[in-house]
């Protein structure tokens, strides 16, 4: 009978164990599952505007929506955080060109037309090439700023379509 005690001992220990782990898991999928809340201080405001989604993948990003924002846009940080990006949103479609002035690291660009449509990617711009600048090869409405080698890892290419959704500004 002491040998019965134990044995029901021990499965209820490892019943209440799986329990335990269980909710511990679901806890941390709960706080996790909607990516980054927030950027690292490497940008200015530390907050994420917008989610971008392109097919299954959302991207966080920050917007430059005015003009004095859009002169800045990533410069002078130290880092962007691996699967975030900055989003530059102009009124009207135009041959807006980027420079890689006071950059650290590294970027892929992303020019996006009036439709949300990808019609030019510029992969792994070094800030060794300022003060060279960067143009889409047709007007674009919307340039997408991310780190060097995300376009490649991510697959993405012309013609894809982005959807923007969870804006908080602009």
């Amino acid at each position: 009978m002491i040998a019965l005690h134990k044995t029901r001992q021990t499965r209820v220990l490892y019943i209440f164990s799986i329990i335990a782990i269980g909710a511990l898991l679901l806890v941390l999928f709960l706080l996790l599952r909607d990516g980054p809340k927030s950027v690292n201080n490497s940008l200015e405001d530390n907050t994420y505007e917008a989610i971008l989604k392109i097919g299954s993948m959302s991207i966080p990003v920050t917007v430059a929506d005015t003009e004095e924002e859009q002169q800045k846009g990533l410069s002078g940080t130290t880092s962007l955080p691996q699967d975030a990006g900055k989003l530059f949103i102009f009124n009207t479609e135009g041959d807006y060109g980027f420079w890689m002035k006071d950059m650290a690291y590294s970027l892929d660009i992303v020019w996006i037309d009036k439709n949300f449509q990808i019609i030019d990617i510029t992969e792994n711009i070094s800030p060794n090439t300022y003060p060279e600048v960067f143009y889409p090869s047709q007007k674009a409405q919307y340039v997408l700023e991310l780190n060097a080698g995300f376009s490649t890892e991510h697959n993405l290419h012309k013609n894809q379509l982005i959807t923007l959704t969870n804006i908080l500004s602009f």
